[in-house]
């Protein structure tokens, strides 16, 4: 199996394993990362805690998505990719805003992982069979 192949897979076990990862960390740590990142009130701080403690299930969802869908057909398989890469547009348009948002202490180092994760699908979901 050559390199081609295995991209697909490559792609679904990033985007699984950085979704499932994001969701742990949220969950264990999430209390104490949320003052380092976010330039807010004790109010501000607290909504932004509830806020991730609730996006961490989606997080999980993605994350077991992505790593089941490994084992699926080649075209089900892009289709997933698809649905991420779709998904990350909307996503660093988010990111560019927190980027000049005074209530954010996040740069761009705070979203390589993701970009990374794009670019990987990216070239995996344009990879010819």
């Amino acid at each position: 199996m050559d390199l081609k192949n295995k991209l697909p897979n490559i792609a679904l076990y990033a985007f699984g394993g950085y979704c499932t990862l994001q969701s742990v960390v949220i969950f264990v740590f999430i209390e104490s990362i949320v003052p380092q990142v976010f330039n807010t009130t004790p109010e501000g701080l607290e909504i932004a805690i509830l806020m991730h403690y609730g996006m961490a299930p989606a997080f999980l969802i993605m994350g077991l998505t992505a790593l089941f869908a490994t084992t699926f057909e080649l075209e089900s398989k892009r289709k997933i990719i698809l649905a991420f890469l779709i998904g990350y547009v909307p996503l660093f348009g988010v990111f560019y805003y927190f980027l000049g948002h005074e209530a954010m202490n996040a740069g761009i180092e705070t979203f390589i992982p993701d970009i990374i994760c794009f670019i990987l699908g990216l070239v995996a979901y344009f990879s010819k069979k």
